[in-house]
């Protein structure tokens, strides 16, 4: 197959390919708040991967004397290679037969709305890897058959990783001892508060049904607490805000979770997924293509990281054609104690 570029050329398709992914991102809600997108002109990014957000105290000197020489934050330099992915969608025969006689803006709207699909393929990909990085340290990637692809470890603290001692399907267990023990150790381990408290409807509708979430009635009964108690509730125990997240891909023709929903997590606030810079939680490393350097898809060199999308078509019967993604990325924790998974249910 060439490039088909009478209908649209690589470099515009591109710039399509990104803004949608964009645009994907903002409205389906994303863990890229956390580990933001961040492009590299490579395929593997080094970075100091450390264990605290502390530095070391200065100390007082007299004067006329010079000050202590200080001692860099500790931490392992970290080298990785990020995994290559990508779809492709053929445009079929039967499509352009009916869309031939169409003006050229009604064709490429349909190849436009191709993209959008292998746009959106990888940035579930990439959103499901985030997913499993937060809940369990590690970028694990398994292949169609189930076996490991990769498994890197970001050297999470075991006591980071923790179950509740009594599960929160019981009205009397207290939530607010669970979450004050918790964020105690992560203030202890990182030396700053968690940020944010990210959690799945299932976990908030058990946080609100325990008893201390409870309104006491006149008459004896209780009521259910609303968002807006457990908030306020939350705030008044000094314990950070709440955020919902539900997000769902699709892995084989299954609805996938993207985090476990049995689960909460302690994390740093939020940032903004446009900002393109890795936080001290770390990042999602966008990589540069092979395809992005083709001379035929005419992107500048400081465009290159980041996904591509390209047009082919083949030369000879049934001419089919096809939207193609091409990506190098992925989701890194830099300093890994400042993620905390609990398991609640």
């Amino acid at each position: 197959m060439a490039l088909w570029t009478d209908l649209i050329d690589p470099a515009e398709l591109t710039g399509y390919a990104r803004a949608s992914l964009a645009d994907y991102e903002a409205t389906r809600g994303t863990l890229a708040q956390y580990l933001p997108n961040r492009e590299v002109a490579d395929v593997v990014v080094r970075f100091v991967q450390g264990s605290t957000g502390l530095v070391e105290a200065a100390q007082f000197r007299a004067y006329d004397a010079e000050p202590e020489v200080g001692k860099a934050r500790p931490g392992k330099r970290v080298t990785l290679e990020l995994p290559a992915l990508g779809q492709n969608i053929p445009v079929s025969e039967y499509q352009q037969l009916r869309s031939r006689n169409a003006a050229d803006d009604q064709v490429r709207a349909a190849v436009l709305n191709t993209t959008d699909h292998v746009v959106r393929a990888v940035a579930d990909a990439i959103e499901r890897l985030r997913g499993t990085v937060i809940a369990t340290g590690k970028a694990t990637i398994t292949a169609s058959t189930g076996a490991v692809f990769s498994d890197d470890d970001f050297g999470r603290s075991g006591t980071h990783t923790v179950t509740a001692a009594s599960a929160w399907s019981t009205a009397s267990v207290s939530r607010l001892a669970d979450l004050s023990a918790w964020s105690d150790t992560y203030l202890a381990s990182n030396g700053v508060a968690p940020g944010e408290i990210v959690m799945s409807t299932r976990v908030l509708r058990a946080l609100a049904a325990g008893t201390e979430f409870q309104t006491q009635l006149v008459n004896g009964g209780a009521r259910p607490a609303t968002r807006a108690d457990v908030d306020a509730i939350i705030a008044g125990a000094g314990l950070p805000p709440i955020r919902l997240y539900d997000r769902r891909v699709n892995v084989n023709g299954t609805s996938t979770k993207v985090l476990p929903d049995d689960r909460l997590f302690f994390l740093p606030a939020a940032v903004g997924t446009d900002d393109w810079q890795a936080t001290e939680l770390g990042a999602t490393f966008w990589g540069q293509t092979l395809t992005s350097t083709d001379s035929s898809y005419g992107i500048a060199p400081g465009d290159q990281p980041g996904i591509v999308a390209g047009l082919y078509r083949g030369s000879k019967p049934p001419l089919i054609a096809e939207v193609i993604s091409d990506a190098i990325a992925l989701p890194v924790l830099a300093n890994a104690d400042l993620s905390f998974s609990a398991d609640v249910l």
